[in-house]
C-alpha cells in the first residue's frame, strides 16, 4: 500500500524502543530506535523556530511503502535528512527544490528516516551560506556543515523516542538562531508572495520591501536560491496542489482562482513544473508528495 509523507499521526512516547543492534561507519557503535506502531510521526517545530523550521517527519518505511513512481513536488524549501539503512547513517542537505525529484522506492531501503522540513529561507539562517550553491541539489551535510552534522547525527543515534529526537533537534537548531541573518525585506516580500498565493507582481513586492527589483532578486537568490519570479511561480503551484488536495474541483474554476489567464495557461504551467498534466496528477496523487507548508499549522491548531 502506498503511503504519503504528508500522512499525519499523533506522537506517542511509546512509539519506539531502543534498537539493539550496532551501527558501523563513522558513527562508531551506537544504538538506534525502532518503530512499534506509528509508521509516520509528524512534529511541528518549537514556536520560536517555526519561521525557519516547519516540522520534523520521522518515518519507518517498509519494503513496499513507496511506489516506484513516488515523486517530490518542488516547493522552494530546503530539507535536512538523516537515514539509517541498517548499516550506516547518511546525512544530507537538500537545497531549495526547483523541479520534481523522483525518489521512487529509495526510502523503502531505510529503517529510519528523519526529514527536517525548512521554510524557504530556513536553510540560509541555519547554514549562513549562499543558497545558489545548494538549490536543486542533494549534498552531504558533513561536507557543508560538519558541526551541524555531528550534532544531528548524535541526536539521531542516541534518542530513544521520536519525541526525544524532535525535541533534541529543536535544541540544536535553536542555537542557530542566536544571530538572525535573513533579511527583513526578504521575509516581508516572501510573506507578501505567499499571502497572495504567488499572484503579486514583482514590482509591488519590491515597492513594499523598500528595495529595487534588482536588489530584492539578489536577496532571493542568495537567501532562498532562486529569483522572485521563480519563487512566486512555485508558491502559486503549491497553492494549486493544496486546493486539489483539499477538494478536487473543476480546473477551469481553479485556474481562475489561482490567477491564470485561462485554463490552457494553467495546464501548461502545471505540466512545465510538475512534468504531468493536472488531470494525470489528480488520478495519481498518491504517487506524489507536495510540500504541505500548512501542515504544521494543522498540527499546531490541534495542540491548542
Amino acid at each position: 500500500m502506498k503511503k504519503h509523507f504528508a500522512n499525519i499521526s499523533r506522537p506517542n512516547m511509546k512509539t519506539l524502543h531502543e534498537y539493539r543492534k550496532t551501527v558501523s561507519g563513522k558513527a562508531g557503535r551506537n544504538r538506534l530506535m525502532i518503530q512499534q506502531d506509528s509508521q509516520f510521526n509528524l512534529f511541528p517545530s518549537h514556536a520560536g523556530l517555526r519561521k525557519y523550521v516547519l516540522y520534523y517527519n520521522i518515518a519507518f518505511p517498509a519494503n513496499d511503502t513507496f511506489a516506484a513512481q513516488y515523486t517530490l513536488m518542488p516547493n522552494a524549501c530546503g530539507t535536512l535528512s538523516l537515514a539509517f539503512d541498517g548499516t550506516a547513517v547518511m546525512a544530507e542537505l537538500w537545497g531549495a527544490s526547483l523541479t520534481p525529484v523522483p525518489l521512487g522506492t529509495e526510502p523503502n531501503s531505510y529503517r529510519i528516516l528523519l526529514l527536517i522540513q525548512l521554510s524557504p529561507y530556513g536553510l540560509y539562517q541555519i547554514t549562513r551560506q549562499s543558497q545558489t550553491e545548494f538549490a536543486g541539489k542533494r549534498l552531504s551535510l558533513a561536507d557543508i556543515d560538519s558541526e551541524l552534522f555531528k550534532s544531528l547525527h548524535q541526536a539521531f543515534v542516541k534518542s530513544k523516542t521520536v519525541t526525544e529526537l524532535a525535541n533534541t533537534c529543536d535544541q540544536i537548531l535553536y542555537r542557530r538562531m542566536e544571530k538572525l541573518v535573513v533579511s527583513d525585506a526578504l521575509v516581508s516580500a516572501a510573506a507578501l508572495i505567499s499571502g497572495s498565493h504567488g499572484q503579486v507582481q514583482v514590482k509591488e513586492a519590491a515597492r513594499q520591501s523598500g528595495y529595487s527589483e534588482r536588489q530584492l532578486n539578489r536577496l532571493f537568490l542568495t537567501q532562498i536560491g532562486m529569483n522572485i519570479k521563480h519563487f512566486a511561480r512555485l508558491t502559486r503551484f503549491n497553492y494549486v496542489l493544496t486546493q486539489i488536495q483539499k477538494s478536487p474541483c473543476f480546473f477551469a474554476a481553479l485556474s481562475q482562482q489561482a490567477g491564470y489567464f485561462d485554463q490552457a495557461h494553467f495546464d501548461k504551467d502545471f505540466k512545465d513544473i510538475s512534468g504531468v498534466s493536472p488531470q494525470t496528477y489528480l488520478k495519481t496523487m498518491s504517487d506524489f508528495y507536495y510540500d504541505g507548508m500548512e501542515i504544521y499549522h494543522t498540527i499546531s491548531s490541534k495542540e491548542e
